[in-house]
């Protein structure tokens, strides 16, 4: 089995993979940005392994191309109506503590005023309670309830966190038809049409959702107001799902207490391009990161294991775990 990769982070681990090597499975290692060995690569693969394939790769794919394997939780960087109906897809995880312990993170940041306070001080000001009595106070954490769309890999393992801490989480996914209240991992948990509902409900709103045709712009200005003047929107997911501009205004109006981002609208790989074409750097409500709470120091390790897992599932005709669509080598 021919493999092409583009993913530098997990290669390493992928070359010092013994159960590739007994399978005489070739690894061959091509930057995504060297376009013309890329395309070359991918017409001589059988599979390829990578966070982004676009259509240009999908046109590349010889007729032994069969296994695109993605190196992260979206296919929103993925040309999946491009290729061809034969070719298995799958996605990777690796990352979901990391991600859960950087909402709690920057929940108890954002909602304890840890950035804001700090600011303060470096400038001499001590603002508290006792010098203060028009000092904001923050409320601890059990008992705040955290609304989670999503509840994937990455949704679950925020509300397992959530709830070992004391708060009380509840999330809407896609696929559930109906109120579920036995749910070991949340309070409860229901279908998308119960969104508004779950936001009213909550302190935090997380976003730990894909970005597809139905999730873009989800949390509009509207469901904003919903959420209020005291609660905080964390979002892990992708930027897109949020429309941008409406977080903006509702976080400089007072609409929303505050906001953590790790995603946006618009990301930069390299370089000192801001984040979004609004002013959040001017505003002393938001934490801003860039794109980086899934990087802990083990996570390309597990990802890197997750797919040797699915390399050698394929190459034995069972189907990959994480499958987004097809089966199997026939």
């Amino acid at each position: 089995m021919r493999v092409v990769v583009s993913d530098e982070n997990i290669w390493p681990h992928l070359c010092d993979s013994a159960e590739l090597a007994d399978r005489a499975v070739e690894l061959t290692a091509v930057p995504f940005g060297d376009r013309a060995r890329l395309l070359d690569g991918i017409g001589r693969a059988d599979a390829y392994v990578g966070v982004h394939f676009d259509e240009e790769c999908a046109r590349a794919a010889g007729p032994g191309f069969a296994f695109l394997q993605v190196t992260a939780a979206g296919t929103d960087h993925v040309a999946l109506g491009a290729l061809p109906a034969s070719v298995t897809v799958a996605n990777a995880y690796g990352h979901g503590r990391s991600i859960a312990e950087h909402v709690l993170m920057v929940t108890l940041a954002a909602r304890r005023h840890l950035l804001w306070r700090d600011a303060e001080l470096r400038q001499g000001r001590w603002r508290t309670r006792m010098s203060d009595p028009t000092a904001p106070l923050f409320a601890t954490l059990p008992g705040t309830v955290v609304g989670i769309i999503g509840l994937g890999h990455i949704g679950r393992a925020i509300a397992r966190l959530s709830r070992a801490v004391g708060m009380v989480p509840i999330g809407v996914r896609r696929s559930a038809r109906h109120r579920d209240t036995t749910d070991p991992d949340l309070a409860w948990s229901d279908g998308m049409a119960a969104l508004d509902e779950m936001i009213e409900a909550c302190d935090v709103l997380v976003v730990a959702c894909p970005l597809t045709d139905e999730t873009r712009g989800l949390v509009d200005a509207a469901r904003l107001r919903r959420l209020g003047a005291s609660g905080t929107l964390v979002n892990v997911g992708r930027g897109a799902v949020v429309d941008e501009a409406a977080l903006y205004t509702a976080l400089r109006d007072g609409t929303i207490a505050s906001a953590a981002l790790d995603v946006w609208t618009t990301q930069a790989t390299s370089g000192t391009a801001p984040p979004s074409p609004h002013p959040f750097t001017e505003l002393d409500n938001v934490i801003m990161t860039p794109h980086y709470s899934a990087t802990a120091d083990n996570t390309y390790q597990e990802r890197a294991a997750e797919v040797v897992d699915n390399l050698l599932r394929f190459l034995d005709g069972v189907p990959p775990r994480n499958t987004v669509r097809g089966g199997v080598l026939s």
